[in-house]
């Protein structure tokens, strides 16, 4: 028994439990609700350290159901270096020594991560980042189990991987820009 399947049993009767609803003739709507009920469980706050690593550049990773037709959709907020023009003038930091992210030392590597209160009573800091937000593909997604009782942990476990496969394909394009044409 995995963590994340003991994560999605604790949710079959509230996160998953929309999943079976009646969506009327619509079953893209059903697959979108379970595919961002998935996704939901596996990443933080929930799970916690999440059931997807991400790149050390993604603040937030969301997947969720559309409430406008019930597509799917996406949001990825990015770290992202100071703007050019920034970076060419110092003017616009008058007598204050602006800090970008800051990292700190985990497991193999440094991460980004957000200026501690500490931090700001010290220093300013300019964070920039960027927002994506785009629709996620439904083709070749895995099939809605028929009922909570059907085999919804590996579901979710195999909805999880190809989500995690279309937003690599998605957003590493804009890590590969932002870390100089190399993925981490």
């Amino acid at each position: 028994m995995s963590r994340f399947g003991a994560y999605v049993r604790d949710r079959l009767n509230s996160s998953f439990a929309e999943c079976w609803e009646d969506f009327g003739d619509s079953p893209g709507v059903r697959l979108a609700e379970f595919a961002s009920a998935s996704w939901r469980t596996a990443s933080g706050p929930v799970m916690a350290p999440g059931y997807v690593r991400s790149h050390t550049r993604v603040l937030d990773a969301q997947v969720q159901r559309s409430a406008w037709d019930g597509s799917l959709i996406g949001s990825v907020s990015l770290v992202a270096p100071w703007p050019e023009r920034l970076l060419r003038s110092y003017q616009w930091q008058g007598d204050l020594s602006w800090r970008d992210w800051p990292t700190e030392l985990r497991g193999e590597g440094y991460e980004y991560a957000h200026p501690t209160e500490e931090d700001v009573t010290r220093r300013p800091f300019l964070q920039a980042s960027v927002a994506l937000s785009f629709p996620v593909p439904m083709h070749r997604l895995p099939a809605v189990p028929c009922g909570p009782r059907d085999g919804v942990e590996w579901a979710a476990r195999a909805m999880v991987s190809a989500l995690v496969a279309k937003l690599n394909a998605l957003v590493g394009p804009v890590l590969e820009e932002l870390d100089g044409g190399r993925l981490r």
